[in-house]
């Protein structure tokens, strides 16, 4: 279970890096010495192909190729108008399709049950993918840690907690929300992190 974690949570770090806000050169540059083979693809190493190689066509203009990435990442997750991949959970699990319901609440509660502060609270509702993402990470870090302290019981808790919040809300609205922006980008750099979020989300 562990070495499996340790695996997944490189993909959470690069997940979150990638919803959160728009990528920075740094980033893009190190997806450019990515080198994935094209044969025998799961979701995961094929949306990793597809930022590599596009950042590896993008290499000798990274600033350029930073300033278009952030008008998409505007357009699809931000706005000014409703984006064209709504980012939060909210909009995907109510109804009315409206943001900050009691399914924003009930995640804030989760995160306070396993005693992770959000950062920009009142910036950004909770239930924002992104966040979401940050809570998958920041379980799977504390799981880690804990486990090879040998606290074996409270690394349990915590996998639970990890577990549920993945198969009872994250995957029933994370795979429309990924849907979604393969259907609104032509970019490869989101189309690619959309299938490494369908993979890693989706596949549970």
């Amino acid at each position: 279970m562990i070495d499996e974690l340790k695996e997944e949570i490189y993909l959470y770090n690069l997940l979150r890096q990638l919803f959160l806000k728009e990528p920075n050169g740094e980033l893009l540059s190190e997806l450019a010495k990515i080198n994935i083979s094209d044969d025998n693809q799961d979701e995961v190493k094929y949306g990793l192909m597809l930022m590599a190689e596009s950042a590896k066509k993008n290499k000798n203009r990274i600033e350029n190729w930073e300033e278009e990435l952030a008008t998409e990442y505007a357009r699809l997750f931000l706005g000014p108008q409703r984006p064209a991949a709504v980012p939060y959970a909210s909009f995907y699990l109510s109804e009315s399709k409206t943001l900050m319901t009691e399914e924003t609440i009930n995640v804030r509660k989760k995160y306070l049950e396993a005693g992770m502060v959000v950062r920009d609270l009142c910036r950004i509702p909770d239930d924002h993918v992104g966040i979401e993402i940050e809570f998958i990470f920041y379980l799977t870090q504390r799981i880690i840690e804990l486990f090879e302290s040998e606290q074996r019981e409270e690394a349990s808790k915590l996998f639970e907690i990890r577990s549920s919040f993945l198969s009872e809300h994250m995957k029933l609205w994370v795979c429309s929300f990924a849907d979604n922006v393969l259907e609104a980008t032509k970019e490869d750099f989101f189309r690619g992190a959309a299938h490494v979020l369908k993979g890693v989300i989706c596949s549970k």
